[in-house]
């Protein structure tokens, strides 16, 4: 009979050599062989336990996100693996490392009826970078050893993403002779990246030199102050997603970051834009995507071969390391010397920045959104929800401390964001703000008790405007009134957030004021474990909002 026990230890002695710390693990049987060696070398690893798996699987991208390495899920089998395929997604789309492990029964049960006996070949297949079905079989040591390390490998390399590895595993499950592993060497799979430069330098400057041009920067790995001095060779503005971390008031002292872009291209006035360079995730507006569209060339920079380039035309991909590209190109002077283009952007920046300090009296949950902005202490994280979350940040977010600002973005979905942020939570001893909607946090409030038991310091800010008003915005408004506020805006007021919050021994407070609110923000912070402020705009009209919008872009 095969020892599990022995194969496993084999398995998890590849992951502590590439320091592969964090495992979250949901409870099950069939899992056993493996949760219980991972158990019996606790000492080399970060371990969580998370009842829901699909509670779990965002919890672990939550620290995925944070540390940039693969984060270890373990579930049973069954139904269980089928509660990780959202955040799978996500993680795919996202670009987040994760090693997806789900135990399995023997393949021969599969098609024949026997009870909790689910196809869990390649389940994930559209949403992962690696699949592995580990067999029942006489296999050698050397085997699973590669297995783990193709799993960490695929997970990090070229393209960040989940693996899964679906491990078939036959009963007795605990009559194994367990080994303690000794202490390994550590190494790091980083090492393994290829660092390249290829000869992209000639076509890249043919694209930019002595042209109009923009960098486009969403959420991204690479080093900011890079960035800042490409934009700085190219003369160029950046602009800057709510989520690139570019908006922070150092940056500004140092290249044009532009942070109205979705204002500005909603007028249509910039559309002769020479070549834009792409770096990272596509942006949160769409007009900014819809307008760039119309730029004569493309410039992506994306060291795997998955490029996010949304429907625009690819006309120069690098795939070098970004720093040494930058470095390549830091002797020359500006390739760009003319001002006139960057100031260009600079002062209608300034010019909308101006617009919207005089405009946003008379909405209130921009009031309350700025107010928590600025209470923000330096080095805190923001973890903003979809929707109208985000596009509210996107208007608001002006050279701000150095706050370090998340999202779900990969597929924008409204779920997972309580578990997201626990699990970022449970890695950092800084204050963690997650701002959402009350859809979102109705949507996932079973991850509260993943909250309660791993998250150090979260406070969950949920904007109550009754439902979901990011419809408001949308022609269903007004085409589809009959049924509009039922099957669209789909408020859930009868449901209540503080006995929801109470009742899983959250802290919960309801500010009547401005004054309140930022009296509670202060204090909270202070108090570790998970708070939950909850803001009502009850009588908000978000016609209001979209009249907003359109006053600033006519006055541009």
């Amino acid at each position: 009979m095969l020892n599990h026990d022995f194969i496993i230890n084999k398995f998890l002695k590849k992951l502590i050599q590439y320091n592969v710390k964090n495992i979250v693990i949901s409870p099950g049987s069939r899992s056993t062989p493996i949760v219980n060696n991972i158990l019996k070398n606790k000492q080399y690893f970060n371990l969580k336990l998370v009842l829901d798996e699909r509670s779990a699987a965002f919890f672990a991208l939550g620290i995925s996100k944070y540390t940039k390495y693969p984060t270890v899920l373990i579930c049973t089998s069954g139904t269980s693996t089928l509660n990780y395929s959202p955040a799978v997604a996500e993680a795919y789309y996202s670009r987040i490392p994760l090693i997806v492990i789900t135990a399995d029964r023997p393949m021969e049960y599969r098609g024949s009826g026997i009870n909790q006996t689910l196809n869990q070949s390649n389940i994930y297949k559209n949403n992962i970078n690696w699949f592995y079905d580990v067999p029942i079989a006489t296999y050698s040591p050397n085997f699973i050893s590669n297995v783990a390390y193709k799993s960490i490998l695929k997970s990090i390399s070229d393209n960040k993403g989940p693996v899964h590895i679906n491990w078939q595993l036959e009963e007795p499950f605990t009559d194994g002779e367990i080994q303690t592993i000794k202490e390994l060497d550590v190494d790091d799979i980083n090492d393994l990246k290829p660092k390249k430069i290829s000869n992209n330098k000639n076509n890249f400057l043919k694209l930019v030199k002595d042209k109009k041009g923009i960098i486009l920067v969403g959420e991204n790995d690479n080093n900011h102050l890079e960035i800042i001095d490409l934009a700085k060779i190219l003369n160029w503005p950046i602009i800057a997603d709510p989520l690139s971390n570019l908006r922070q008031k150092n940056n500004y002292k140092n290249a044009t970051i532009v942070d109205t872009g979705d204002l500005i291209f909603r007028t249509n006035k910039f559309i002769d834009i020479d070549t834009v360079i792409h770096i990272g995730a596509l942006p949160v507006s769409k007009y900014i995507l819809n307008n760039l569209l119309k730029a004569n060339s493309h410039i992506f920079f994306e060291e795997s071969n998955n490029i996010n380039e949304g429907l625009f035309n690819i006309d120069l991909h690098i795939q070098d390391n970004f720093k040494l590209f930058i470095d390549e190109l830091k002797s020359k002077n500006k390739l760009n010397p003319d001002n006139l283009w960057k100031n260009k952007f600079k002062k209608i920046n300034e010019s909308i920045r101006i617009i919207i300090e005089k405009m946003d009296h008379d909405f209130d949950e921009i009031k309350f959104k700025k107010i928590l902005i600025a209470k923000l202490s330096a080095e805190s994280i923001f973890i903003s929800g979809n929707s109208l979350s985000i596009r509210i940040l996107d208007i608001i977010l002006n050279k701000s401390k150095s706050v370090n600002f998340v999202g779900n973005r990969g597929l924008s979905g409204i779920d997972g964001n309580i578990a997201m942020a626990s699990g970022f939570s449970s890695m950092v001893e800084t204050p963690v703000y997650l701002d959402l909607g009350d859809l979102a946090f109705f949507h996932d409030s079973s991850s509260l008790i993943t909250s309660i038991r791993n998250a150090k310091n979260l406070t969950i800010i949920v904007n109550n405007n009754q439902g979901g008003q990011i419809f408001s915005l949308l022609s269903q408004a007004k085409d589809l009134k009959e049924i509009y506020d039922e099957w669209f805006i789909t408020s859930h007021e009868k449901f209540s957030i503080k006995n929801i919050s109470e009742g899983f021994g959250c802290k919960y407070y309801n500010p009547n004021n401005q004054k309140e609110f930022e009296e509670i923000l202060l204090s909270s912070s202070k108090i570790k474990g998970t708070k939950v402020i909850e803001l009502n705009f009850k009588n908000s009209d978000y016609t209001k909002f979209n009249n907003y919008i359109k006053d600033i872009t006519n006055n541009v």
